[in-house]
């Protein structure tokens, strides 16, 4: 009953203590009623409180931290016309989508923020590339994520359709993979290394783990981490609620 109870005591501190309630001078009136509950309850069982506290303490510094890192890196993520983007040139909303071409539930998110991109004008979508699963695998000298990096950089006009490929291969990506794609679309030039793509991609991964990231897709919209896939039915609402922020 107790361990019940500090969850659901951990839950609602951490909505009061989301990204949005941190940077608010006052609490709105539900966030009020939800600390006036919280209160009665930790004076029933105070047994939890120090506990209660601890974890706290560790998830407000986590927050904290994750602002400090979007914050330094804001014009890399935002900003950067390196990364592969589609939607608004001019947006009220950037979602960041960290993602992987290995990846089946990133490969099913990819046509999901299309749409959402075409359903709000005012939203734009940046790709941040983190290659997981080819990362010190065997034939993975050039990978999905840099590739793409390059063909987007060097030869724009034929990314689309190499973007696609890249989407509809089921499994992972090796230097095979690559090379049918990049003779398909006439792109073999982009499977050379280039330095700075390279360069980009390391950050891509070491921004990834310093975020506390745990796999992908990972998306971050407005001040919010939405981990995983999520259909358009569930994506529009978190997309209408920042829109309406910002």
């Amino acid at each position: 009953m107790k361990n019940k109870l500090f969850s659901a005591l951990l839950a609602m501190f951490t909505t009061l203590t989301s990204f949005n309630a941190l940077s608010e001078a006052s609490l709105n009136e539900a966030q009020q009623q939800q600390l006036n509950d919280i209160n009665v309850l930790l004076e029933q069982n105070p047994d939890i409180i120090s506990g209660l506290h601890q974890s706290l303490t560790q998830y407000v510094a986590q927050q904290q931290g994750f602002k400090s890192i979007i914050a330094a890196n804001d014009d890399y993520l935002y900003r950067n016309p390196k990364h592969t983007q589609f939607g608004a040139t001019e947006p009220k909303l950037t979602i960041i989508n960290f993602t992987d071409y290995n990846c089946p539930f990133c490969k099913r998110l990819d046509p999901v923020l299309l749409d959402m991109a075409k359903a709000y004008p005012d939203v734009k979508v940046v790709n941040i590339y983190v290659p997981l699963k080819e990362m010190g695998a065997p034939l993975s000298d050039m990978n999905s994520a840099a590739y793409a990096l390059n063909v987007w950089q060097q030869d724009r006009e034929k990314f689309f359709d190499v973007h696609q490929l890249l989407l509809t291969k089921p499994s992972a990506h090796d230097q095979r993979s690559l090379a049918r794609i990049a003779d398909k679309t006439g792109t073999r030039d982009q499977l050379k290394h280039q330095e700075a793509t390279d360069e980009m991609v390391e950050k891509n991964y070491t921004l990834f783990q310093q975020l506390g990231l745990r796999g992908t897709p990972a998306m971050i919209i407005g001040d919010e981490v939405v981990p995983g896939y999520l259909p358009a039915e569930k994506l529009a609402p978190l997309i209408e609620s920042a829109l309406n922020k910002s």
